[in-house]
């Protein structure tokens, strides 16, 4: 049986994902900002907000996180994802809930976009209860961008 876990991300585990980055994420990043696997997962570490990595038999799979934004009371989550993390689905997608729930406590919404090519995280974020907008277009090559977003539940 494989040992997960969940850990504050480093960069030694920015790193480890950043070279096996899955290909839908390393065109995601690129489409949006022109940024290398690597220099996405700086920008995001280095964001106000929480940073996690989720680790399989010691081997980053994923760092993700949520970002402080600069609208009041709103999140920003976000995921960057190594090759061989659809392996490890039903327990990522447990601990993506936990993560959003309590998320969702904290923020009155989260919010964020996602390439429409991305189907992998589009189908990740339906199951986690994300509700997606009308396509946006955004990034030097103009490529289309669903905004997804939860409403939080900070100041019910």
């Amino acid at each position: 049986m494989a040992a997960i876990r969940v850990e504050p991300a480093t960069w030694d585990n920015a790193r480890a994902v950043a070279v096996n980055m899955r290909p839908c994420d390393i065109r995601e990043v690129w489409a949006l900002a022109r940024h290398s696997p690597m220099e996405a997962i700086e920008r995001s570490l280095e964001m106000p907000g929480e940073a996690y990595c989720f680790i399989v038999d010691d081997m980053p799979l994923a760092v993700f996180g949520c970002a402080e934004t600069t609208i009041e009371d709103v999140g920003s989550p976000w995921l960057l994802g190594a090759n061989g993390v659809e392996k490890y689905g039903k327990q990522f997608l447990k601990l993506g809930r936990d993560y959003v729930s309590t998320w969702a406590l904290e923020y009155n919404d989260l919010y964020n976009v996602v390439d429409e090519r991305n189907t992998r995280s589009i189908d990740w974020l339906t199951r986690l209860g994300f509700v997606f907008g009308k396509p946006i277009i955004l990034g030097p090559d103009a490529t289309p961008f669903l905004p997804f977003h939860l409403r939080g539940f900070a100041n019910v």
